[in-house]
């Protein structure tokens, strides 16, 4: 018998799917008493009742086993490959990032907070947030969001401010004030503008420094039914381009430092707030991976944009109508590492393929 948070139980689901989870005591004894039915996978009860987990106890002898609240990397990358095109589709049971608008939206309908905070990291992994410990007066939920197609930014951006975006959602629901904060301009780069599209240039900042995010919130004084919208880099600069080995246990520590001034910011408003935290892709991390080019030669190291035959590395996807082959597990990439390259995206894998969705609301 196991307790695991509701958010985690789809991916933990995923990963034991070789193991019986009865959804209830009824379930496990119609089937265990049945003559002409005898169960052939072992059993795990996962966040049964109290009582039914003591009769499990007291009468059958069950013993309580402690799981992390997520998966083990290497259980993830074992099944992911097989169950990718499944998760992608409506019988998954976990987030799609592609369902990110539609699931923000219908939470705020349901609280409609004074002030919303949409912030979108360029590269962070749901593996390397999973210890990251927030002050206990929050409300908060990390919930695990499946990247269900090709884990780079062009594609993982598009899918998670939504079409339409997430703001034209908001603004149905009266959020008309709005508040976009980007390092790019929207004039120079194309993905800015689709990712701000409806923000009218008066209500978007072209910031430099996270600093003048924080002083704008913290010195405006913000309306009710505002919603804030942030897209900052995350670990996808340091990762691609960085002459020295990065040290990213200091880097996740300032973005989590970063993320709680934020809400203090917002917070401090005295108003009731809501805050959403994810990002586009996560990263695999260089660790001395073995090179397997693929056979038309990429000029990326985890995906190619053509097909080729499956096998126990790589698989190919759909990606806008598109044949896209793509490397899974963490252990292969398909080139040599470049100089000031750490780490890498674009395939499936625990690291690449899963973000956080922070939800958060300050008490």
């Amino acid at each position: 018998m196991a307790t695991l948070p509701e958010e985690t139980q789809g991916l933990w689901e995923m990963c034991l799917s070789d193991i019986w989870l009865p959804s209830s005591l009824a379930e496990w004894r119609k089937k265990v008493d049945a003559p002409w039915e005898v169960p052939t996978k072992e059993a795990l009860f996962v966040n049964l009742p109290e009582a039914e987990n003591k009769e499990l106890t007291d009468t059958f002898g069950f013993p309580t086993i402690d799981l992390p609240d997520f998966p083990p990397i290497e259980w993830v990358n074992q099944k992911l490959p097989e169950c990718f095109n499944t998760l992608c589709t409506d019988d998954s049971k976990l987030l799609r990032q592609s369902q990110l608008v539609q699931t923000v939206t219908e939470r705020i309908s349901y609280t409609l907070p004074d002030i919303v905070v949409f912030l979108v990291l360029d590269g962070l992994s749901l593996y390397d947030v999973a210890d990251w410990a927030f002050p206990e007066s929050w409300n908060l939920m990390c919930e695990p969001c499946f990247v269900d197609g090709l884990s780079v930014t062009t594609s993982g951006m598009r899918r998670l401010i939504g079409s339409p975006p997430l703001t034209h959602q908001l603004f149905t629901l009266g959020y008309m004030q709005r508040f976009g904060f980007s390092y790019w301009e929207r004039s120079k780069n194309q993905l800015t503008n689709v990712l701000f599209s409806e923000f009218p240039p008066s209500q978007l900042f072209r910031i430099t420094t996270f600093e003048e995010i924080l002083d704008r919130l913290q010195n405006t004084d913000l309306p009710n039914r505002t919603f804030i919208q942030i897209v900052r880099t995350g670990l996808d600069g340091v990762c691609h381009s960085h002459r020295e080995k990065p040290n990213i246990d200091a880097m996740l520590s300032q973005l989590k430092l970063d993320i709680e001034q934020i809400v203090e910011a917002v917070d401090s408003s005295q108003k009731t707030v809501r805050v959403f935290i994810t990002s586009d892709h996560g990263i695999l991390w260089f660790t001395r991976q073995k090179v397997m080019p693929f056979q038309s030669g990429s000029t990326s190291a985890r995906y190619t944009y053509s097909q080729s035959s499956p096998d126990t590395s790589r698989i190919t996807i759909a990606e806008s109508g598109e044949s896209v082959t793509v490397l899974t597990g963490d252990e292969v990439i398909a080139r040599k590492r470049k100089v000031t390259e750490w780490g890498f995206h674009g395939g499936i894998s625990a690291q690449e393929s899963f973000v956080p969705l922070f939800d958060i609301t300050p008490k």
